[in-house]
């Protein structure tokens, strides 16, 4: 009789443990990367006061490696850069709680449900699609956070799985921010840095969107049919039992639903403000706080006109944002590798070397190697204003030299600077919408790597023809 041990399969460890190792690698780093920075200064902008890098000041300065207190208050630290995002989280967290406990999740799921009858696979589509074009114009991929609590019950009622419900919440919206048409942070300020006029060139953009947005639904389709058919292959089986009993539960205890008038209205009442509110986000460009405090005078608004009182609105304010605690906080510790490389001193060292080597790429690859290079520092820098504020007046200016197109060049900064926004775990929305799925960093990647490799390849093939063709300029 065999006396070997059964072979453990690798379980990816807990995002904390993921980030606290990138924060101790990163940490090293800074005793190895020589510390250096650019000059910077202080320009008006339509987008608002931006400090910008100016090219060619790169200059070595002494060493400062991050030591014992460094690392003890990065994440403290990283929570106070990432503020806006961690309030924004509470608020969808306390939005949502409202619309939960008030009953409005339920009777959506129960409608939509309905409404799809024996077609149900073609909400993937159409979720997609909207999803895709509302963030294309206000960007905000942000709102994955407040799709998902919608989503996830209503996809397993229709069959499917916890990893087909946070690929329609976090494909959507990031895709319509990779690929978008007037995104501020990006598209517009990588324009003006470039001097080209505010969002030119978004015909031929918007041809990718649409071509990036049809990919896109027929990767998330292929899996759910896939999933819907043979639910032994979810990537999300094992978290899924959990949840469905969850799910399970509350439907049992709740009985059958039978809604009333108050609800309808309040529910009425959310279809009128959401939309109020997006459109608010698109005129008055709105920040993450003010996008918050939105959510949440939704939320309440739903719950009174649902028949909350006002002790009750206030405690599921708590029990929704208690919910999202774990979400806002890794925020927090994602944003505190940026931390320890501020503190180091060497983000700016690693520009100047990304600098160096495009110097040496042939001019027709030359915006195929910045979308790639952009794809690896959004890692480094996360954000799409702050990685176009650093690294668009150093590429644009040997853009120029090199003769490139400046409006592939602005492409290049935004496709793949944000392509990668939901692959590396530094970008706090992303792990908070997976914490909130109970999908694990690991298998998220096995569902994504494939789909963000065939949309660079396609990426790659629209800068070229875009510089070799002059195509979209």
């Amino acid at each position: 009789m065999s006396t070997q041990n059964p072979k453990k399969s690798f379980k990816m460890p807990d995002i904390y443990i993921v980030l606290a190792v990138f924060i101790l690698v990163v940490a090293a780093l800074t005793y190895i990367v020589p510390a250096g920075e650019y000059e910077r200064q202080t320009v008006e902008t339509v987008h608002g006061t931006q400090t910008l890098v100016v090219a060619g000041t790169y200059h070595q300065i002494e060493q400062t490696p991050v030591g014992f207190m460094d690392l003890v208050t990065a994440i403290p630290d990283g929570l106070k850069r990432a503020a806006g995002i961690v309030f924004l989280t509470f608020m969808v967290g306390g939005c949502m709680g409202l619309i939960k406990r008030a009953g409005l999740i339920d009777m959506g799921v129960q409608k939509l449900s309905s409404a799809v009858g024996g077609k149900d696979i073609m909400i993937i589509p159409i979720l997609i699609a909207i999803f895709s074009g509302l963030a294309a114009f206000i960007g905000v991929p942000e709102l994955s956070l407040a799709y998902l609590p919608v989503l996830l019950p209503l996809f397993y009622r229709l069959g499917y799985d916890g990893m087909t419900a946070t690929a329609v919440s976090l494909l959507g919206p990031c895709m319509g921010f990779t690929f978008g048409l007037t995104i501020p942070g990006s598209v517009g300020m990588g324009q003006q840095i470039a001097q080209l006029p505010i969002f030119s060139g978004s015909a031929f953009r918007a041809v990718i969107l649409a071509a990036v947005v049809l990919i896109t639904i027929a990767y998330v389709m292929r899996y759910a049919i896939r999933v819907k058919h043979h639910p032994e292959t979810s990537l999300t089986l094992d978290t899924d039992k959990e949840v469905r009993a969850a799910l399970a539960q509350e439907e049992a205890e709740k009985g059958e639903m039978v809604f009333t008038s108050r609800q309808k209205m309040a529910g009425i009442t959310c279809m009128v403000l959401f939309p109020i509110a997006i459109a608010l986000i698109l005129m008055k460009n709105l920040g993450f706080e003010a996008i918050g405090g939105l959510f949440l005078f939704i939320g309440i608004t739903a719950a009174a006109v649902a028949g909350k009182s006002a002790q009750q609105i206030c405690d599921d304010v708590n029990a929704g944002m208690r919910d999202m605690m774990v979400a806002a906080l890794l925020c927090g510790v994602a944003s505190a590798i940026a931390v320890v490389m501020d503190k180091g001193v060497i983000t700016d060292t690693l520009v100047y070397w990304l600098e160096s080597m495009m110097r040496t790429v042939p001019p027709e690859l030359t915006a195929i190697a910045i979308f790639w290079e952009q794809s690896v520092f959004n890692f480094l820098i996360p954000g799409a204003t702050a990685l176009t504020v650093l690294t668009m007046p150093i590429i644009s200016p040997l853009a120029s030299l090199l003769d490139i197109s400046q409006q592939a060049v602005v492409s290049a900064n935004a496709w793949g600077g944000q392509l990668t926004d939901i692959f590396f775990p530094t970008s706090g929305f992303f792990v908070a919408t997976l914490v909130i799925a109970k999908v694990e960093f690991g298998k998220w990647l096995r569902f994504y790597t494939p789909l963000m490799l065939i949309l660079g390849i396609l990426s790659s093939v629209a800068l070229y023809l875009m510089q070799s063709m002059g195509i979209g300029l």
